[in-house]
């Protein structure tokens, strides 16, 4: 049934978008979309419609639908300062700076009081490595006793970037003190000071903020639904279907899609092969997902995954991978590096763990480079961490909660290495610390491309870098994150016993 009747006024529209903005707010940009795309198919003139639609876009990873709707607002109303952010955002994560700055600074013009969108320019200098430069926005703002919470704990975050971590933690301690009306802007700032403590090798206290963060985000995980969910996706995509499901036409070798668990080593080496001068990595995109809830989820009418999978037509799965592969060479177009296109495109979004079966029917001719990494070095480096998204990162707040979690991930690979005929390389991160030549070599292998110096130099690729390993990887390999679980030795009780629960096997036990 339409939104909209025929004698409805404008008031129609505004009443839409604010149900569709509270539904993104809620991170549900499924149910946010349509609802925007009717707004915009009902008041074609009305350039809100198309900022709303730009939102829901950018919050499945659709950047290029999003940039393409928001250009349509800014077209029709070039002084909405918010417009101008979120473009900026959306140029952002297409690592397209220039236009990123361009469109935040016509914002700050247009609206100079408005400190959030200083905030986001502060974000896109860091994640363009320039760190410094956004720790100096801020700096004069925060001398001069500015209070916003935003600001100060993305200041505090810049401080330990730039190596002053005592100063991020004088910053942003007191803000601790009292908990916000809303629990997660508190949280947040826990996660904060849990990174700047692990900085300052201060580790009981990062534990400690870590579980205070947790606590103030409260539990989200349901492992019945994982377990459930896991159960279905093996089924619909089991040894005896995968000869018989529709597969695309699309035969192209660019993709390779990075996966493991998260803090496994991912962004190192999508880093290392974007280095590569045939090669481009595009960071962690969201439409394989998106196309998971599109054509691959129950419905009221098919409720069983397996049988949603098995009637997915051919012309289906590849009118699918075909808009995914146009998006990612549309991202990938600005690096010329190469003379040309690049001959491989990653795609480094961990949890796609759960849809290498996907993967196979869209792209039967895509590699996989799945990341390792010991499950207690990843448990901390998780644990530590602020994720965005809280419920798909629901695993990470509690010890029992993330051994539930990584048997379900071990689970996932061990059935897709069975299944899938797509090749799948394992890479153990503390391999490619050890031994960086001999296993970047056995990378490009791998995936089909030459040697090239500059993937040993990966340190140097002047790219964005929109994940929380932005300013690792802008370093030569290190060990310290090796055996890192042992700074937290006598806190890591209740994982060890967590992960022999679910029969996670520990190296070295």
């Amino acid at each position: 049934m339409s939104l909209f009747g025929q004698n409805e006024t404008v008031e129609a529209a505004h009443s839409a978008f604010r149900q569709a903005e509270q539904l993104q707010e809620q991170g549900m940009f499924t149910h946010a979309l349509p609802l925007n795309r009717e707004i915009v198919s009902k008041y074609s003139r009305w350039p809100f419609g198309y900022y709303g639609l730009g939102n829901a876009y950018a919050g499945l990873g659709q950047f290029e639908d999003a940039r393409k709707n928001l250009r349509k607002a800014l077209n029709l109303k070039d002084d909405e300062a918010a417009f101008h952010a979120k473009i900026a955002e959306v140029f952002n994560r297409l690592d397209d700076p220039e236009s990123a700055f361009e469109h935040i600074d016509r914002a700050i013009e247009l609206q100079p009081q408005n400190l959030t969108f200083v905030v986001h320019k502060a974000m896109i200098l860091r994640y363009n490595n320039d760190p410094r430069a956004a720790h100096g926005l801020l700096e004069p703002l925060i001398a001069g006793g500015e209070r916003d919470e935003h600001m100060v704990r993305v200041y505090a975050s810049l401080c330990g970037v730039i190596d002053e971590p005592e100063r991020g933690i004088e910053v942003l301690l007191p803000f601790t003190e009292t908990v916000h009306a809303d629990p997660i802007v508190t949280a947040s700032h826990f996660y904060v000071l849990a990174g700047l403590y692990n900085q300052t090798e201060q580790y009981d206290e990062a534990y400690d903020a870590a579980a205070r963060g947790a606590e103030l985000r409260g539990d989200h995980y349901d492992h019945d639904a994982r377990e459930e969910l896991c159960e279905a996706r093996l089924r619909a995509w089991s040894a005896e279907r995968m000869p018989e499901l529709a597969r695309s036409k699309v035969t192209s070798e660019q993709p390779v899609f990075i996966v493991g668990m998260p803090r496994s080593g991912t962004t190192l080496i999508e880093q290392i092969i974007a280095a590569h001068p045939k090669a481009y990595g595009a960071g962690e995109l969201i439409n394989i997902f998106a196309a998971a809830d599109e054509i691959a989820s129950p419905t009221p009418e098919q409720p069983d995954l397996a049988g949603v999978v098995a009637a997915l037509k051919p012309a289906t799965v590849d009118r699918t991978a075909r808009k995914i592969l146009r998006d990612m060479e549309k991202q990938a177009k600005k690096d010329t590096r190469g003379g040309g296109k690049p001959e491989r495109i990653t795609d480094k979004l961990p949890l796609n763990i759960q849809h290498l079966g996907l993967i196979e029917q869209l792209f039967p001719n895509a590699r996989v480079v799945h990341c390792k990494r010991h499950p207690l070095d990843t448990f901390i480096s998780c644990y530590l961490l602020d994720f965005e998204g809280v419920n798909a990162h629901a695993y990470s707040y509690s010890p029992a909660h993330f051994a539930h979690f990584y048997s379900i991930y071990e689970r996932y690979m061990a059935h897709w290495h069975e299944v899938c005929t797509i090749p799948i390389l394992d890479v153990e991160y503390e391999e490619v610390i050890a031994d960086q030549l001999g296993q970047t070599e056995r990378l490009l292998d791998f995936i089909g491309l030459p040697w090239d110096d500059a993937c040993m130099a990966f340190h140097r690729e002047e790219r964005t870098v929109t994940t929380a390993s932005s300013e690792q990887v802008r370093q030569r390999i290190y060990t310290s994150s090796r055996q890192r679980y042992k700074n937290f030795e006598h806190r890591l009780g209740p994982i060890r016993k967590a992960f022999e629960d679910h029969g996670v096997s520990l190296p070295g036990a």
